[in-house]
């Protein structure tokens, strides 16, 4: 049986930046996935994915100001050209002038978006359509990554720092074994100190008798060739989007490359498991999200370049789950990214390989501890 200081299940988004982070501490690390490099079975494929200086959630703002220390850092160790700050308009509302008075003071404090009037968001940003009562704000620190860039190149260099990594492998189950952990998969048996299970949508399978409250969701984008490029391209100047309005919320970036305009839908995914998703997409999925360009963003939405489904591991209240596991210290993971992860994940990885090696991390990931759903 081969034996490594820690092995990593999963290698995504989370799972890359573990395994790069292991190797880059001089550990001897293997990781291993059911898939091919590249795949689109989970939840980090596709060309961008967003991210932004600001942050709603409490607790975060530290691993947004690492994220952007990680990235860049990144990007010289590989060459390659990851992390892309085009700004972001965000669209929110009909809201009450209450409500308007109150958010344009958490805006002050705030100090990363300004609010845009619509002689303002006309003039900075004028394919953006606002109507009574609505609200725009702008954020300058803001833009995409490119996901399967950025997990190839954390990939290449665990190997170039002595990481193993087997594909199309699957991992049948763990154990623990002694102070350390037997992992089992299609072709053999490993031995490792420490296990590291990041296996987005597939963590049920592995994490199952956590009892851990996952949903995983399916989710669509589709790509549209825009009609007015000079509106809606990057290299024209448009910016990413989030539309908070009636129809729903929403999320998406400009044509980029000449990708198209891309756009999803962020609050309204359909339940399902990593096994079982429907990967056909339906005309009137494509519709719908074509119809809210057309209201909020006219000119956006031209033939279809592109549409693709991929999936959210969900939590009930959408904060991510980072821990080691409550009865075998020896395993760790992370789970339930609920469709914000990817901008974290060179910092989750941070996180993971801290608790293999350490058995604790500097960040503080309270927040993330599965005890709030006993507690709840």
């Amino acid at each position: 049986m081969s034996t490594y200081d820690a092995i990593v299940v999963g290698l995504g988004a989370m799972g890359s930046a573990t395994l790069y982070q292991l190797a880059t501490r001089g550990r001897r690390a293997l990781g291993i996935d059911q898939f091919p490099l590249g795949h689109t079975f989970g939840s980090s494929h596709g060309l961008h994915r967003l991210i932004r200086r600001s942050n709603y959630q409490a607790g975060y703002e530290p691993l947004i100001a690492r994220a952007f220390e990680l990235w860049p850092q990144l990007e010289q160790e590989s060459g390659r050209n990851i992390l892309n700050l085009i700004g972001e308009v965000t669209l929110g509302g009909p809201f009450e002038e209450n409500f308007r008075r109150h958010f344009q003071g958490d805006l002050e404090r705030e100090g990363r978006r300004e609010l845009l009037d619509e002689a303002a968001l006309a003039e900075r940003f004028p394919g953006f359509r606002l109507y009574e009562g609505m609200l725009a704000t702008y954020e300058q620190q803001a833009g995409f990554l490119r996901p399967e860039v950025a997990i190839a190149a954390q990939l290449e260099l665990a190997e170039r720092h002595g990481a193993e990594i087997h594909r199309d492998e699957h991992v049948r189950g763990w154990e623990a074994d002694g102070s350390g952990v037997a992992v089992h998969t299609s072709a053999g048996s490993y031995h490792a100190e420490r296990l590291i299970v990041t296996a987005g949508p597939f963590s049920a399978e592995l994490l199952g008798n956590l009892g851990l409250p996952l949903q995983v969701v399916r989710i669509v984008n589709v790509h549209f060739q825009p009609e007015r490029p000079e509106l809606w391209t990057a290299e024209n100047g448009a910016p990413d989007f989030i539309l908070s309005v009636p129809e729903g919320q929403f999320y998406g970036m400009p044509s980029i490359e000449g990708a198209g305009v891309k756009i999803g839908r962020h609050d309204n995914g359909e339940p399902t498991t990593a096994r079982t998703i429907r990967r056909e997409i339906d005309q009137t999925e494509r519709d719908y999200l074509r119809n809210v360009l057309d209201r909020y963003m006219p000119g956006a939405s031209g033939p279809i370049s592109a549409d693709l489904t991929c999936m959210y591991t969900m939590t009930p209240d959408e904060y991510y789950v980072v821990e080691r596991h409550p009865e075998q210290p020896q395993v760790a993971y992370g789970a339930g990214f609920s469709g914000t992860g990817f901008k974290y994940s060179c910092v989750i990885g941070e996180i993971l390989a801290d608790l293999a090696i350490e058995g604790e991390t500097r960040f503080d990931i309270s927040i993330f501890s599965s005890a709030r759903f006993a507690a709840g």
